[in-house]
């Protein structure tokens, strides 16, 4: 057979380009670097934005939680009848080129497309993607104290940004805005309502950062406090009208085709409480309306954790896969000693389960959820 023959064979063998990238953009972060090295036009297109974009569509959905001491990344099994449901945390170490611990005793200032925004000592920002296992330092916004804070995308701009709130001057308070991408910043100008403010990371919903809003006795409104990342302006949104007692969790949650959660310990009943928003695109995906998902009376909880309860503590809450995932602290009412628990409840068949983990719940923090992503980190230098 003519070489030239073989050539042409081998060429009908070939998969379409197309197909080749589809296939790809389903394969683990871990493999792709690894793939990098097979030719220039794959590790090319592994540094296209439209294919990481493409790829964090699949791409699976992990659980972080940091601690004081290490960092916890984990994944999240349930069996088709959903009777038992399983956490597997792993305890791991960012370690740097000298050895050093990173991610330990930071301030997270929120998190999106797999990318997680510090502040160390508040000296240093760095910006930490787990899959690549990177950790690179931001230039520092030019600001010395702040309270609230948060971390998200403009996709006009295809900019990353750091939100900082100011301490309040007057009826008027002040937020220093960062870009990323051109390492400029601006202060921005916003009207108060007296909220109390403090050292909070906001929630990210779509192009939208939220803050639940506190008043100056430290009890929980029925307010939030948005900022639009593309046209970067406050607004205070509506909030539900009893979300709970204390600090209920407010969490990016997609439940019902809502965007913005909380979940919160009734003052009533005494049970968990839990409210989904809805946006509205005409007003910048701005929150619209609320409707209460559940009340979880504490006879069901008891029956679910096994435990007779006095008094119970949201320490966190996430979405997984459909399921609402809430970390609870118990005091039990014959037992002294304080328990933690994860619990899954599934909306479509309104169904609660004690979740199973592989490592003791009370030193966790609060958990988090991120997508495995080839999405580069904007800065200058690692840590």
């Amino acid at each position: 057979m003519s070489s030239s023959r073989k050539l042409k064979m081998m060429r009908r063998r070939e998969l379409p380009f197309e197909l080749v990238v589809e296939i790809l953009a389903r394969v683990p972060v871990k493999d792709l670097i690894r793939f990098r090295c097979v030719c220039k036009t794959w590790r090319s297109l592994f540094q296209d934005e439209r294919f990481y974009r493409q790829h964090m569509t699949h791409a699976p959905t992990r659980i972080v939680s940091f601690r004081l001491s290490d960092i916890l990344l984990g994944r999240f099994s349930c069996d088709n009848s959903g009777n038992k449901a399983e956490m597997i945390l792993q305890a791991n170490n960012i370690l740097n080129a000298r050895g050093e611990r990173l991610v330990i005793d930071a301030s997270l200032l929120g998190h999106c497309h797999g990318l997680f925004c510090f502040c160390f000592d508040n000296r240093i920002f760095g910006v930490w993607n787990p899959s690549l296992r990177v950790l690179r330092e931001i230039r520092k916004p030019d600001v010395r104290e702040w309270s609230e804070m948060g971390f998200g995308y403009d996709p006009s701009s295809q900019d990353y940004k750091i939100v900082l709130l100011l301490k309040k001057q007057g009826i008027h308070s002040e937020a220093l805005v960062f870009s990323l991408k051109s390492g400029a910043s601006r202060m921005i100008e916003f009207r108060d309502i007296g909220m109390l403010h403090s050292r909070v990371p906001g929630t990210l919903v779509g192009e939208n950062i939220y803050w639940h809003v506190y008043d100056a006795k430290v009890k929980v409104t029925d307010k939030f406090l948005g900022f639009d990342l593309v046209s970067e302006t406050f607004k205070f949104y509506p909030g539900p009208s009893n979300c709970g007692k204390g600090f209920p969790e407010v969490i990016a949650g997609g439940l019902r085709g809502g965007g913005l959660c909380t979940v919160g310990v009734d003052a009533l009943s005494g049970g968990l409480i839990v409210w989904s928003a809805q946006h509205d695109d005409k007003i910048g995906g701005g929150i619209k309306s609320w409707s209460k998902i559940c009340i979880l009376s504490p006879g069901i909880l008891e029956i679910s954790t096994s435990c007779r309860i006095d008094r119970i503590f949201v320490v966190s809450a996430i979405t997984y896969a459909g399921l609402l995932l809430v970390l609870v602290n118990i005091d039990g009412k014959e037992s002294m000693k304080r328990e933690s628990k994860l619990l899954a409840y599934n909306l479509e068949e309104k169904s609660l389960t004690n979740v199973d983990t592989s490592l003791s719940l009370y030193s966790c923090g609060r958990l988090l959820t991120y997508v495995e992503t080839l999405v580069p980190i904007p800065g200058r230098l690692n840590l």
